[in-house]
């Protein structure tokens, strides 16, 4: 048998040699180059460097102002003060009303904080003593509360 080659391996690396070659590198210089031209002559857009975002609970003031409801203070003949049907203090001969305070130095830095002015309504009952209505008014004036708008309901005239 005559064969030009003297087994398939020295066939396959003649082959091999006798095929076109394409180098890569020149290649990949090529893409690279390419690459640094467009990313060098490109500009951003100043909307695309600043997108502008909002975040939850910064105030913008676009809102609607929000206000205080007024304060209705009920105080009834056994000398019980209670706010909205929830009675805070019931001891008429203590006259330094800690559950009103408390109440009243809330409202009045809510409605601080909402820039409005705290509105307090009295409701008294015509056989309540005079002593706890001053405490009332005395609680309205303290120096943790502060509050001076006082509308007084209820009185009922002969």
């Amino acid at each position: 048998m005559s064969s030009k080659y003297r087994n398939a391996e020295d066939a396959r690396r003649i082959s091999r040699e006798n095929e076109p070659e394409l180098d890569m590198s020149s290649m990949i210089d090529v893409s690279f180059l390419l690459l640094i031209y467009f990313i060098v002559t490109s500009t951003l857009d100043p909307k695309e460097a600043d997108l502008g975002m909002r975040l939850p609970g910064i105030p913008t003031g676009c809102g609607m102002p929000v206000t205080v409801d007024s304060m209705t203070i009920q105080l009834n003949s056994l000398g019980h003060i209670s706010i909205f049907d929830e009675v805070l203090d019931t001891d008429p001969n203590n006259r330094e009303v800690p559950g009103l305070l408390d109440r009243l130095a809330t409202y009045a830095q809510s409605a601080r904080l909402t820039h409005s002015k705290p509105l307090v309504m009295i409701e008294a009952d015509d056989n309540a003593k005079s002593q706890r209505f001053v405490d009332v008014l005395n609680a309205l004036a303290h120096e943790t509360v502060g509050i001076h708008n006082v509308t007084l309901v209820g009185f009922v005239g002969d």
